[in-house]
């Protein structure tokens, strides 16, 4: 199942990409949206393909490991110029956590990095609009933001003393996300710039 689910996630992916070199980057905000969704669709494929390859190394030592499959997803694109995206944005986060019935822990650290996230897009960018993805695995729940990624330099999670003024804003210091998170990283494609960060979920007794 999860090897089909995976295929034809892919298969859409090449399609949308197919349709997005056919498309005139004159479409404007449609040309920026369909290039983000292919973007958050690859994301979630290469979290769930990363995930299964750990899984599948444990299970030559585990006999009774069960194969990852991407269980949920969402997404949610706001405007990327007002300052009122971040409060939706983690209202939307958070009664999403609660859909998928995750611990209460799990779900406030997700919607503080998302909070951290896109307070970050909208004050380092100026992307007309800004889209928030949401992944759950079993074992953890990601969460994702993108902008068009204009704003250059690579998101750090704390400025280098050596750093330039430019690359600190640009590196955004993402201290709450790298301490909340069990891991995150950043991934470019087609100019956009993704930031996504992954939180273990508790076993509940």
């Amino acid at each position: 199942m999860e090897a089909v689910q995976l295929g034809l996630g892919g298969r859409l992916l090449g399609r949308a990409r197919g349709m997005l070199e056919g498309q005139r980057a004159e479409d404007g905000k449609l040309h920026l949206l369909t290039g983000q969704l292919a973007d958050a669709l690859s994301d979630a494929l290469s979290i769930a393909e990363s995930r299964g390859l750990r899984l599948r190394e444990a299970a030559s030592r585990t006999v009774h490991e069960t194969p990852l499959a991407l269980r949920a997803y969402g997404m949610l694109t706001l405007p990327g110029r007002d300052l009122a995206s971040a409060r939706t944005a983690r209202h939307y986060v958070r009664d999403t956590c609660r859909s998928w019935m995750l611990p209460a822990d799990t779900t406030d650290d997700l919607v503080a990095i998302t909070g951290e996230l896109v307070a970050n897009a909208l004050e380092h960018t100026d992307s007309p609009i800004v889209a928030i993805t949401c992944a759950l695995t079993p074992g953890t729940a990601t969460v994702g933001v993108t902008d068009d990624g204009r704003s250059g330099g690579t998101p750090v999670a704390s400025p280098s003393a050596a750093g330039s003024e430019a690359e600190c804003e640009g590196g955004r210091g993402l201290l709450i996300t790298d301490a909340l998170a069990t891991r995150w990283r950043t991934r470019r494609s087609g100019g956009a710039l993704t930031v996504w960060a992954e939180v273990a979920i508790e076993a509940t007794s």
